[in-house]
């Protein structure tokens, strides 16, 4: 029975180091190629040099396209941190008879492919003059964004007991009080885990820049997919690296400030 019990703890280790394989080596194979030394993007390089984050770091087209899409994620994430607290909140605290439909449609994004979406957002912005626009490309990254926050609040709602709150309107507090200043607190790990979520979803998407972005809203990994046509220079692994960093940042920003590790829980 031992030797059996460690042959399974055996194989299940072996399984999920495949999967952390599967999952972190395509990540490490493009960090190292970043660093190579050739013209073109190999592994393992031939030499190692900081040649291509020098260049990066002159190239305004991609400069340019980093900082739009980090404007642009922080915006999103921003407007759907806002709204899909709120919408998590009462979905939560207030029972419908058409609940299920609202937590259908409000976490639909999750389930329809995102061409599909970014094919109707390109249909409906085009008939209302925000296609290739700022206020459209927010619109459309706070939309794919929104689920990941409702998720994560109504977690962390979920845990806090309304007799919490119920106590501070006793006491005298409103309810937006109430809310902003005893349930926001309680569920702030959850809330900043949504935020970084959407923070993340908008900074990484380029299947909505390919349909609604402009000349003028060129986004970083759209910027990457058409560099990717044209060369195969290890540049698209310095800015695939660059991405990366940025999104560690702010993902051990939010860490070391709220602690994401106890989001859903009080």
């Amino acid at each position: 029975m031992g030797a059996r019990r460690h042959w399974i703890w055996w194989c299940l280790g072996l399984a999920v180091g495949l999967i952390y394989l599967f999952m972190i080596g395509p990540i490490m194979v493009v960090l190292i190629a970043a660093f190579s030394s050739g013209d073109t993007m190999e592994f393992p390089p031939a030499g190692w040099s900081l040649r291509w984050f020098a260049a990066l770091a002159g190239h305004a087209d991609f400069l340019a396209s980093f900082r739009l899409s980090l404007g642009l994620g922080l915006i999103a994430a921003a407007v759907a941190t806002v709204s899909g607290a709120l919408a998590a909140y009462g979905l939560v605290r207030y029972r419908r008879p058409c609940q299920a439909g609202i937590e259908t449609l409000l976490l639909a994004p999750l389930y329809v492919p995102r061409v599909l979406i970014a094919m109707a957002l390109l249909l409906v912005f085009a008939k209302l003059g925000l296609a290739g626009s700022l206020t459209g490309m927010i619109i459309g990254h706070a939309l794919i964004a929104l689920p990941f926050v409702v998720r994560t609040m109504s977690a962390s709602l979920a845990g806090v007991d309304p007799a919490v709150e119920e106590a501070a309107r006793c006491l005298g507090a409103t309810w937006r009080q109430a809310f902003v200043l005893v349930t926001l607190p309680l569920v702030r790990s959850g809330l900043a885990a949504g935020a970084v979520f959407a923070f993340i979803v908008s900074f990484t998407d380029v299947y909505l820049a390919l349909f609604i972005a402009g000349p003028e809203t060129i986004t970083l990994p759209l910027r990457i997919f058409t560099f990717m046509e044209w060369e195969q220079s290890p540049m698209v692994a310095a800015v695939s690296t660059a991405q990366v960093i940025v999104i560690l940042v702010v993902m051990a920003l939010a860490e070391k400030t709220v602690s994401l590790s106890s989001a859903g829980r009080i």
